[in-house]
């Protein structure tokens, strides 16, 4: 039987393809493994967000090949620039059909191998619940390679929702390209939210990300539902209101922070978590030095910091770059701020319970993630895809470590 992986590069969107994409080529006879030695074909879904994304894109694409796979390119990059994943075993499909990939694929596999390889239940599902976007922002080429808004309906997330949970699921984390943007006759994320954190089971909803502009109180209220994690994502982008006009950002810094304000007053001990862009054109050493206050303002407790890069076909595109060394010195300012803000975070959540999802065992150790997003190391009985109650004692690697209460 043909084995079929799949492997990603970029958001939790991305992940989610990759994972729609081995549900199909399952539903058509192929045999999905989470191993990709032990793979046929292997589906890569690129990023083009930014230049280093799309490196690293290449970059998996020729390692997966040079292992003799058949490689399925498809995602962002691949509708970007198809010609840059061209080579031996590789097969570029901006708009994949998945049942003529396996109909293809069909004669190529190979004697199964143990059962250890087969793929083991999620912990945590990725419920991509919407596509597109209809932003302007001048920097972003997602806008373009992914199309305008659509939204899955209400009946066929919670069908996908079920499914999940059945299969042992711990976490439904809700995503989206623009996921405030959802829709579907009359209902909006708040209706969608709600419904599912209704469903019976363990399990807890995290929303993956969202636009300042859709925190709004009847949001709000459904996101202090008690089985919604207490962490947001909200790029932020830059902290400077130049910037942000010259991003076409549809916001002010102060408009940010106020609604940060409302979610940490309506939802409590709310992790936010941004994503900042360093060295944009209009970007000059006063307003690299503001973003960088708002970094070490304690505001957030997870930043994901990003060079600019010029994408093709954005306005931004045409203005003129920085120079690179600049850029390189204020990314590893923005970098070392992004760390301390992680520990402080870290260290906040030591000698307080917390909610965990047990995910792997690794090391003599649990993994998961709490409520708040921290990487929890446990010791004690467990396991995976249940919530638990813990409380860490000390740092450790990328977390923190402690016992299951």
């Amino acid at each position: 039987m043909t084995k079929v992986a799949a492997a990603f590069v970029g958001c939790k969107v991305s992940l989610a393809d990759g994972e729609e994409a081995l549900a199909e080529l399952e539903a058509a006879g192929l045999h999905p493994v989470r191993v990709r030695d032990a793979a046929d074909v292997v589906v890569v879904h690129t990023c083009c967000v930014t230049a280093e994304a799309e490196r690293k894109s290449r970059r998996l694409v020729r390692r997966v090949a040079g292992d003799g796979k058949r490689v399925i390119v498809a995602g962002c990059a691949a509708v970007l620039r198809p010609e840059q994943f061209d080579g031996p075993g590789v097969e570029v499909m901006a708009r994949p059909d998945w049942a003529a990939v396996a109909a293809a694929s069909a004669a190529h596999g190979s004697p199964p191998q143990d059962a250890a390889r087969t793929p083991a239940a999620r912990t945590r599902f990725v419920l991509k619940v919407q596509d597109g976007c209809s932003g302007r922002c001048s920097y972003c080429v997602v806008r373009l390679v992914r199309g305008r808004p659509r939204s899955t309906s209400l009946r066929d997330a919670l069908a996908d929702a079920r499914a999940a949970l059945a299969r042992g699921c711990g976490e439904i984390v809700l995503s989206g390209i623009d996921l405030g943007a959802w829709r579907d006759e009359g209902l909006r994320l708040p209706d969608l939210v709600l419904a599912l954190a209704e469903l019976p089971g363990p399990a807890r909803l995290r929303l993956s990300s969202l636009e300042p502009r859709h925190l709004d109180e009847r949001l709000l209220e459904a996101l202090a539902h008690p089985r919604v994690a207490r962490h947001l994502h909200v790029p932020l982008q830059s902290a400077d209101d130049a910037v942000l006009a010259a991003m076409r950002r549809p916001y002010t810094f102060a408009q940010y922070a106020s609604a940060a304000a409302r979610m940490q007053a309506r939802l409590g001990d709310c992790m936010l978590s941004t994503d900042v862009i360093v060295g944009f054109p209009a970007e000059d050493e006063a307003a690299f030095g503001r973003t960088l206050a708002a970094l070490e303002s304690g505001l957030f407790g997870r930043v994901h910091v990003f060079a600019y890069s010029p994408r093709p076909g954005t306005s931004a595109a045409e203005l003129p770059p920085l120079p690179a060394a600049l850029v390189k010195e204020r990314m590893g300012r923005a970098l070392a701020a992004a760390a301390a803000t992680a520990r402080s975070a870290r260290r906040a959540a030591l000698g307080r319970l917390a909610e965990v999802l047990v995910e792997e065992r690794r090391d003599g150790l649990w993994r998961g993630y709490s409520s708040g997003y921290i990487r929890y190391y446990l010791d004690g009985a467990a396991s995976p895809g249940t919530l638990v109650r813990a409380v860490a004692c000390e740092e450790h690697e990328d977390g923190v470590k402690g016992r299951i209460a």
